[in-house]
């Protein structure tokens, strides 16, 4: 669970890392390297593409958790709860790693909804996370 300053702290988070991957491709484009054989091309490119991978995930979980924020999806999120077949209730906001098309994992904060009752020892009960459903 995490409060409002935590989530703040997360979007700060994403702030900080797509600024630092920026300025390493900055300092890519400012600093040509002397590419002189095909195995020294291919580093370069793997190098580049690794960059931009890891820039296009920072930019998809940073969308991601804004749309996971928004008053639209907390009211579907809400909707969807009301109709799920068994009761719920809100375990607060945990965090969530996600795999992007890149194959990078981003961390994204979503609610967690578990079924209402008692919790058997040290077992996590069946729920949803209903952001990521939506």
């Amino acid at each position: 669970m995490t409060s409002d300053s935590g989530l703040i702290s997360q979007d700060s988070d994403y702030a900080s890392s797509i600024q630092e991957v920026l300025n390493e491709l900055r300092q890519m484009q400012q600093t040509p390297q002397l590419v002189t054989s095909p195995e020294e091309l291919e580093a370069l490119e793997r190098e580049i593409r690794q960059c931009t991978d890891r820039l296009g995930s920072l930019l998809v979980g940073h969308h991601m958790q804004q749309a996971l924020d928004s008053a639209a999806l907390q009211t579907e999120h809400e909707r969807l709860v009301r109709q799920w077949p068994k009761s719920l209730k809100s375990d607060g906001k945990v965090k969530v790693r996600v795999r992007t098309a890149q194959g990078h994992t981003v961390p994204v904060w979503v609610t967690y909804y578990r079924r209402k009752g008692q919790r058997r020892a040290g077992k996590r009960s069946a729920g949803v996370y209903a952001g990521l459903v939506l």
